[in-house]
C-alpha cells in the first residue's frame, strides 16, 4: 500500500494493544507476516510500508477492518461483533472477550471509559453470580430462544462454573480502570419486570429463588452507593480499598434508549454498543466516536454528579432504586 506512517502506525498500535505482555510483539508479527524479524522492525517502525496482502493478514487475525484505519467518515462506519449462539460463540467466550477488552483498556495509557447505560452495568452485575446467572439465562431462554433452555426453570444453584471463575479475573481488572457511569432512575427496571414476568410465568424453580434476585439486588444498590461515598471502585465483599478518584457515578433524568461505552486512550477511540440487549458491537471511526464523545459529554454536563460529597442527592437516589426492589419483592 501507499506509505503512509500514521496509518501504518495505528495498526500496529491496535494489534499491541491486543497481544498479552509475555508474548513478543515483533515474533508475533513476523509469523503472522511469514518474514524475518527484521523485516518485520523496519514495518512496526514505519520504515517499510505494508502491502495490501500484510494489511488483509494483519486485519484478519487482529479482527480489524480496514475502514478503520483509512477512514474516518460518519456516514460510512463499519461494526464488528461477533453474535452469540449455541453452536459457535458462546456466554463463556463472550466473558473471555469481555476480560480481554478489559485487560486490553487497564494497560492502556491516559485511559477514559464513559458508561452511558440504561441497565445495570454487567461490571458491576457479574459481582453477584446469582443476578448475573438470571440475566445469561434469560438472554439465552428469552431473548435468543436458544433450544435447550425452552423447558427449563430458573434456579439460583445453578452457577456456570467457569463463569464464577472469570467474573474475579474481570472484576480485579475493571476496578482498576477510571471510570465515568452515567445511569438513570429506570436502571433496574428491565432486570425487575423480568424477575416479575418469570415469576407469573412459572419459570422459577421456586419463589425463593425470585426472593434472593431480589435480595441480591439490594446488595448490589448497597455496594454501588458505597463505591460512590469513597469515589473509588472495589471488588463486592472486599476491604474497601482502591484509587481514589477512579469512580465518578453520575444520575440523569433522561430515559436512556442505548447502552454505549466509549473508550478514550492515548493511542486510539473504540465505542461499544449493544444489540438485541446483549451482542457487543465495536468500532474504531474517529468521527463516529468524536460526534458520540461530544453527546456523551453533554449529557454529563446536564446531569448531576452523585459520587464524593454530594451525600443528599446520593442517598435520595440510591434510596429510589431501594424501593423498586421491595416492591417487586413485597409482589412475589
Amino acid at each position: 500500500m501507499e506509505k503512509d506512517p500514521d496509518i501504518q502506525m495505528q495498526l500496529f498500535q491496535n494489534i499491541r494493544d491486543q497481544i498479552p505482555d509475555h508474548v513478543s510483539f515483533v515474533d508475533e508479527i513476523a509469523e503472522i507476516l511469514e518474514i524475518s524479524n527484521d523485516s518485520a522492525y523496519r514495518r512496526i517502525r514505519g520504515e517499510k510500508a505494508l502491502s495490501l496482502y500484510e494489511v488483509k493478514k494483519l486485519c484478519q487475525r487482529f479482527n480489524f477492518s480496514v475502514d478503520d484505519l483509512a477512514g474516518s467518515s460518519i456516514q460510512s462506519v463499519t461494526f464488528r461483533t461477533n453474535l452469540l449462539n449455541e453452536q459457535s460463540y458462546s456466554f463463556q467466550e463472550w466473558f473471555r472477550y469481555l476480560l480481554a477488552n478489559t485487560i486490553n483498556v487497564g494497560k492502556s495509557e491516559q485511559a477514559e471509559v464513559i458508561f452511558i447505560l440504561n441497565e445495570l452495568n454487567i461490571f458491576h452485575m457479574i459481582q453477584f453470580p446469582e443476578l448475573c446467572a438470571f440475566k445469561l439465562f434469560f438472554w439465552q431462554k428469552s431473548n435468543l430462544d436458544f433450544p435447550k433452555y425452552r423447558d427449563k426453570c430458573f434456579s439460583v444453584n445453578e452457577l456456570d462454573d467457569e463463569f464464577t471463575s472469570l467474573a474475579p479475573e474481570i472484576t480485579d481488572h475493571y476496578v482498576k480502570i477510571n471510570t465515568i457511569e452515567l445511569i438513570t432512575e429506570e436502571c433496574l427496571n428491565s432486570y425487575l419486570k423480568q424477575i416479575i414476568y418469570y415469576y407469573e410465568a412459572g419459570y422459577f424453580n421456586s419463589r425463593g429463588d425470585a426472593l434472593k434476585l431480589c435480595e441480591q439486588l439490594l446488595n448490589l444498590v448497597d455496594h454501588q452507593q458505597r463505591q460512590a461515598e469513597l469515589g473509588f471502585k472495589f471488588p463486592y465483599g472486599k476491604h474497601p480499598v482502591g484509587d481514589n478518584g477512579n469512580f465518578q457515578l453520575y444520575q440523569n433524568e433522561i430515559i436512556l434508549a442505548d447502552n454505549t461505552i466509549l473508550i478514550k486512550t492515548k493511542d486510539t477511540q473504540i465505542m461499544f454498543i449493544t444489540t438485541n440487549a446483549i451482542n457487543i458491537m465495536l468500532t474504531h471511526n474517529k468521527a463516529f466516536f468524536e460526534y458520540n464523545y461530544k453527546w456523551g459529554r453533554n449529557l454529563l454536563s446536564k446531569s448531576i454528579l452523585i459520587s464524593g460529597s454530594a451525600e443528599k442527592e446520593r442517598n435520595k437516589f440510591f434510596l429510589i432504586l431501594r424501593e423498586q426492589i421491595n416492591r417487586v419483592a413485597d409482589h412475589l
